[in-house]
C-alpha cells in the first residue's frame, strides 16, 4: 500500500500590479462587450423580479412552467407598452396645448426685462443673435469668386421609401435589444433551475452548502431591493402627480408616470423628467406662484426621499452602504452608460454577496457592505487611539441605551482595554499612544454614575503593571460601588519594591491586583509575600483577565483567590466583603521598617515618611535598567547636572511626564529630584521622590530635600555600604 502525502499548499499572494491588471482588464472586458452583457444583465435583473410572480402562478394557479412564464412576460410588456401608451396621448394634448402659452412666456419675458433693466435682456438677445448669425452663415453658400466655377449640388427628394427607412433605422437598435432581452429572459425563466445547478457546479467547488446560500442571499436581497426601489418610485410619483395636479400644472398624470420610470436612474433622473413641469408652470400662470409651488414641491420631495428614505430603505434591504451605490453608479455609468445607473445597485449588491461568502474576496464585502466592520469593543479603542473621548462616550451613551452600563464595562469597555494591554507594550513607540489612550479612557469614565461609600472596611484595586491594568482597576471599582463597597484605586508604583512598604493599609480589608496581562506570577508573588510579611489576615487576591499561564495557582502565588472574569470578580468580591469584612473593626496597621534592609534603604524609606510622598529612590547616571522600572536616563541627567532641585508635577511640567515611559505607566503625578554630591564635586545620581498624587512642595521642603540627599551621601561614605541596586553608588 502507497502511502500519500499531501504537500501543504502555497497560497501565492498577487503584487499590487497584478491587481490593477486583473481591475482594468475586467473593465476593457465590461466596456467593450457592453452590446452583449447589458441585454443579458438586463434580463438576469429582470428575472429576479419576476421569478415570484412565476412561482405563485406554478403553485397557487397549478400552471404549467412554461405558461407562467408567457403569462409574466406578456403581463409585464403589456404594462411597460400601456404606461407608453399613456405617456404618448399625455404628450399628444400637450402638443395641442403648447401655442395658448406663448402669450403668457412673451408677457412674462417682458416683466423679467422691465424688473431687471434693458441692459441683461439685450446681452441675452444679442448672443442668441450673433450665434443665430453664425448658423446661418455656415448654411448659406457662398456666392463665386468672379473666374470660379459655380458649384453644382445635387440633390434627391425624400420618397416614401426613404423616410421609412430612415424611421426604422431609428428604432431598429432599441426594438432589437428589447427584443434580445425578452429571449433571454423567457429562457433564463424557463431554465431557472437548470441555470441555477449549473452555477452551482460551475463556482461551488463542491461547497455546495455555502454556495447555495450565497445564492439564496443574492436572491433574496436583489429581490428585495427591486420590491423597495418599485414601492419608493411609486410612492414618489403618486405624490408629485397628486402635488401637480392640485397646483394645477398640466398634464399632471403624465409627469407622475414618467418620474416612476426616470428615478430607475439614480441621482438625476427625477431632475431630468422635472425640468418639463418647471417650463410648463411658467408657461401656464401669468403669476410665479405655480412655478414656485412646484419647485417647492418637488425639493421636498427629492431631498426627503433622497437623504431619509432612501439611504435608510436600501442600505437595510441591499446590505450596500449609501456611499458604495454612489460609487458604484459613477464606476458602471462610465461604463455603460444611463442603463449602467439602473443595474448599479443590482450588481453591487451581487457583489456584496460574493464577498460575504467567499474568504478570499471578503474585501468586496468590507468596502462596499453596511455592515459595520468593527466591533463595538473595537470601535471604542480605535476611538481612545485617537484621543478622542467625545466619540468615546458617544459609543457609551449609544450602547447604554440598549444595554446596562455593566454589560458596557463587560461586554465593550475591557475587552478594549485587553486589546491595549496586548498591542500598547512597554516598547517606546507604543507609549505615547498608551498614555493618549487611557488618558481619554478615564474621561469617558466620567461619564460613569457612582456613588461613594465610605463605612466599613474598603477593597484597594491596584493596577499590576501599566496604566492599563489601572483602567481595569478603575472599571472594577465602578462596578463594586454600584454595590455600595467602599474602594480605592492606586497605580502601578504602589506595589513597585520602593513603595510598597509605604502603602498604606489601615482601613484596607481586600487588596486586589488588577493584571490584564498573561503572566502574573512574578509580581502578583513578590507582592504577596510583602503584604503577608506585614499583615498576615489581609485578604490578597488577583484579578487576572488575560490568558492564563502554567504555574498560576492560588498555592503557587500566595494569593487567597484568583478571578479570571471582570463578572466573577465582581460578585466574589462582593460576596467576600459582605461575609468577612462588613461587620468587622479591623485594627490600624502602620508601616514598619524591615530589619533586613541595608542602612541607605531604611534612610530611604524614613525620608519618603518625613515628606509624606510614596517613594524615596536613589537612581544612579548611567544606570541600565530593563523596561519601565526606573525613570529615563534623560530625567536623571537633568536632575543630577542642576542647580537647584528639579521639581516636576502633571501642572507645571506635563511633557516631562508625559515622555518618561517609567512616571506614565506608574501613575506617577510627582517627581523632585535633587543631585548626590560627592566631597570632589563629581554628581553620581539623583535623589528621588516619587508619589502617585500631585504633592505640593514648597521651597523649604527642597531646601529639606538637598539636605537629606547630603545626609545620604554621608551615610554611604561613612558606613561603606552598597545600594541594593543594579549598580552601586559607591565601590565596597
Amino acid at each position: 500500500m502507497v502511502e500519500r502525502r499531501i504537500e501543504p499548499s502555497i497560497v501565492r499572494r498577487h503584487t499590487p500590479f497584478e491587481s490593477i491588471a486583473t481591475f482594468a482588464l475586467v473593465a476593457a472586458l465590461l466596456y467593450f462587450g457592453a452590446g452583449i452583457i447589458v441585454p443579458l444583465v438586463l434580463a438576469i435583473l429582470l428575472a429576479f423580479a419576476l421569478t415570484p410572480l412565476v412561482t405563485w402562478l406554478n403553485r397557487r394557479l397549478h400552471l404549467p412552467d412554461a405558461v407562467a412564464v408567457i403569462l409574466a412576460v406578456v403581463g409585464a410588456l403589456c404594462l411597460l407598452l400601456s404606461l407608453a401608451t399613456l405617456a404618448g396621448l399625455q404628450l399628444a394634448r400637450l402638443a395641442e396645448d403648447l401655442p395658448g402659452y406663448q402669450q403668457t412666456v412673451s408677457t412674462k419675458l417682458t416683466g423679467l426685462q422691465e424688473q431687471f433693466g434693458g441692459e441683461l435682456m439685450e446681452r441675452i438677445n444679442g448672443t442668441i443673435s450673433s450665434l443665430s448669425a453664425q448658423v446661418s452663415d455656415v448654411t448659406q453658400v457662398e456666392a463665386p469668386a468672379e473666374g470660379r466655377p459655380v458649384p453644382v449640388a445635387i440633390t434627391n427628394n425624400v420618397g416614401p421609401l426613404g423616410l421609412l427607412s430612415s424611421v426604422l433605422g431609428s428604432i431598429v437598435g432599441p426594438v432589437a435589444t428589447l427584443a434580445i432581452v425578452v429571449i433571454f429572459l423567457i429562457f433564463l425563466l424557463l431554465g431557472r433551475a437548470d441555470m441555477l445547478e449549473r452555477f452551482i457546479r460551475l463556482v461551488g467547488s463542491g461547497d455546495y452548502a455555502k454556495t447555495n446560500l450565497a445564492m439564496a442571499d443574492a436572491s433574496r436581497r436583489v429581490g428585495r431591493y427591486l420590491l423597495v426601489q418599485l414601492a419608493v418610485n411609486s410612492t414618489y410619483g403618486v405624490l408629485f402627480g397628486l402635488g401637480l395636479w392640485l397646483i394645477g400644472v398640466p398634464s399632471a398624470l403624465l409627469w407622475g408616470v414618467l418620474i416612476v420610470v426616470f428615478r430607475y436612474i439614480p441621482f438625476v433622473g427625477a431632475l431630468i423628467i422635472a425640468t418639463v413641469p418647471f417650463a410648463l408652470a411658467f408657461a401656464v400662470d401669468p403669476t410665479w406662484n405655480m412655478l414656485l409651488l412646484t419647485l417647492g414641491l418637488f425639493l421636498v420631495l427629492d431631498l426627503t426621499t433622497a437623504n431619509v428614505v432612501e439611504p435608510r430603505l436600501y442600505g437595510s434591504s441591499t446590505g450596500v452602504s449609501p456611499i458604495a451605490i454612489l460609487i458604484s453608479a459613477m464606476f458602471w455609468a462610465t461604463l455603460w452608460g444611463p442603463i449602467g445607473l439602473i443595474l448599479a445597485t443590482p450588481m453591487t449588491v451581487c457583489l456584496v454577496v460574493i464577498g460575504r461568502h467567499i474568504p478570499e474576496l471578503r474585501f468586496l464585502d468590507t468596502l462596499l457592505g453596511s455592515e459595520p466592520v468593527l466591533t463595538p469593543p473595537e470601535q471604542l479603542y480605535q476611538r481612545l487611539l485617537k484621543g478622542d473621548p467625545i466619540a468615546a462616550t458617544e459609543i457609551l451613551e449609544e450602547y447604554t441605551t440598549e444595554h446596562s452600563q455593566a454589560d458596557f464595562i463587560d461586554e465593550v469597555a475591557l475587552p478594549a482595554l485587553i486589546m491595549a494591554s496586548e498591542e500598547l507594550t512597554d516598547r517606546p513607540a507604543a507609549f505615547d499612544q498608551r498614555r493618549q489612550m487611557v488618558e481619554s479612557f478615564n474621561m469617558m469614565l466620567e461619564e460613569f454614575e457612582t456613588s461613594d461609600v465610605e463605612d466599613g472596611p474598603i477593597i484597594l484595586l491596584i493596577g499590576g503593571r501599566t496604566e492599563v491594568d489601572e483602567a481595569a482597576a478603575r472599571l472594577l471599582a465602578i462596578q463594586l460601588s454600584e454595590r455600595g463597597i467602599p474602594t480605592r484605586v492606586l497605580p502601578p508604583l504602589a506595589i513597585k519594591p520602593q513603595a510598597i512598604e509605604r502603602l498604606d493599609l489601615d482601613d484596607v480589608g481586600i487588596v486586589a491586583m488588577v493584571f490584564l496581562g498573561a503572566d502574573i506570577r512574578s509580581q502578583a508573588r513578590y507582592v504577596s509575600r510583602r503584604l503577608r510579611r506585614r499583615s498576615g489576615d489581609i485578604k490578597l487576591v488577583a484579578c487576572a483577565f488575560g490568558e492564563p499561564t502554567d504555574g498560576e495557582t492560588v498555592e503557587r502565588l500566595h494569593l487567597d483567590a484568583i478571578y479570571r472574569n471582570h463578572v466573577d470578580a465582581t460578585k466574589s468580591l462582593h460576596r467576600q466583603w459582605e461575609s468577612d469584612l462588613g461587620p468587622v473593626e479591623r485594627v490600624p496597621l502602620s508601616p514598619r521598617l524591615d530589619p533586613t534592609k541595608t542602612l541607605v534603604q531604611a534612610r530611604l524609606q524614613k525620608i519618603a515618611a518625613d515628606f509624606g510622598v510614596a517613594v524615596a529612590r536613589v537612581d544612579l547616571l548611567g544606570q541600565v535598567t530593563a523596561g519601565n522600572e526606573a525613570p529615563s536616563d534623560e530625567l536623571t541627567r537633568l536632575a543630577a547636572h542642576g542647580n537647584k532641585p528639579l521639581f516636576v508635577t502633571q501642572e507645571m511640567n506635563a511633557a516631562l511626564l508625559a515622555h518618561d515611559a517609567f512616571l506614565q505607566s506608574n501613575g506617577i503625578l510627582l517627581y523632585a529630584g535633587t543631585p548626590l554630591k560627592m566631597p570632589n564635586g563629581d554628581r553620581v545620581g539623583v535623589l528621588a521622590l516619587l508619589d502617585y498624587q500631585a504633592v505640593t512642595l514648597s521651597d523649604a521642603d527642597l531646601e529639606r530635600l538637598e539636605r537629606s540627599a547630603a545626609e545620604l551621601v554621608d551615610l554611604m561614605l561613612a558606613e561603606q555600604i552598597n545600594l541594593d541596586l543594579p549598580q552601586p553608588v559607591l565601590a565596597g
